[in-house]
């Protein structure tokens, strides 16, 4: 008994401080989000961040303007954001902003408005929540109104940033705006708070960029060894996710407090590939300027993204 109890004692002796200096070995990462993805809940619980020497942190943005400029003053690493938020802010208090990655290939992005609202044109004169009124989902907000006979610069109606989409839902909720664009899984909330889907941004905006992965230029040079290693353990992820789908979905649930059926349209989501829409890129800068909102630093979009981190990972993970 008693050489037993040595014998655990001299391992938790020699075993704690190598504990520590793996733990210590952990280089941080700030990833700030409006929502977390799957196949980062993947590579968090997995250990496949861990496998890269990474600890990602996670944290949740109130708005597109926060999470912006903590990624331009270094406050964040990485961002999961809107590609029209690079456009916007990128040049725009000094840092240059480019994306990475892709997270969701296509937005498919419908608009909610509340229960009275029966057809577009009652949404003449009422106030509409978005994010931020010059940025990403504002945009495509006013492309659709467009469509539908309703222009912004007419004074038609009024955008009202109040922040992300969990925000944006409140705000109907409480009759102080009247429509947004609401995504999963707050769009099965919105159904629940009698909030109405009247139309999306497919049959105007075919191919316009989901979510993707930015970070500030200089950042990125300087930290190449973890944002390399930070896509590829999302790759790994991907991976994992394809061949364990079902208990990607019930981790994906319990990690994002969502039901099954949401946990699993968030799953198939996901970019398969990760690999840059750039097509979809240069559709979301076209609109931009037909707002006459020129991003900072001009109108080349490849001035906007870098696909070479990206394939670094790519090449790393094939050659393992």
């Amino acid at each position: 008994m008693f050489k037993q109890l040595a014998s655990m004692i001299f391992s938790l002796i020699i075993l704690a401080p190598i504990a520590q200096a793996q733990q210590k070995e952990l280089h941080t990462i700030q990833l700030n989000v409006f929502r977390e993805d799957p196949p980062t809940v993947v590579g968090r619980l997995k250990g496949f961040f861990a496998n890269e020497g990474l600890e990602v942190k996670v944290s949740r943005t109130a708005n597109s303007t926060d999470q912006m400029r903590g990624l331009s003053n270094g406050t964040y690493h990485i961002a999961s954001t809107a590609f029209d938020n690079v456009l916007g802010w990128s040049g725009r208090e000094g840092a240059e902003l480019i994306a990475v990655a892709q997270i969701i290939d296509k937005a498919v992005l419908p608009v909610f408005v509340r229960p009275e609202i029966k057809e577009w044109s009652d949404l003449r004169g009422k106030k509409l929540a978005v994010d931020a009124v010059d940025t990403a989902f504002a945009l495509v907000l006013r492309k659709v109104l467009l469509a539908k006979g309703l222009d912004l610069t007419r004074g038609d109606y009024e955008l009202v940033a109040v922040g992300n989409t969990p925000l944006r839902l409140e705000s109907m909720k409480r009759s102080e705006t009247f429509a947004g664009i609401l995504t999963p899984p707050v769009d099965t909330q919105a159904v629940a708070a009698g909030m109405i889907r009247l139309g999306d941004s497919s049959e105007v905006l075919p191919d316009f960029p989901n979510t993707i992965f930015a970070v500030n230029r200089p950042w990125a040079e300087s930290q190449r060894r973890s944002l390399v290693g930070f896509l590829r353990a999302r790759l790994a992820s991907l991976s994992w996710i394809k061949a364990n789908r079902d208990e990607a979905v019930k981790l994906t649930a319990g990690e994002l407090k969502v039901s099954a059926k949401t946990a699993a349209d968030l799953v198939g989501e996901v970019s398969a590939t990760g690999a840059l829409n750039v097509k979809g890129f240069e559709n979301a800068l076209s609109l931009r300027n037909e707002f006459g909102l020129t991003p900072p630093m001009g109108s080349r979009v490849s001035k906007y993204y870098d696909t070479q981190y990206y394939q670094a990972a790519i090449g790393s993970s094939a050659s393992r």
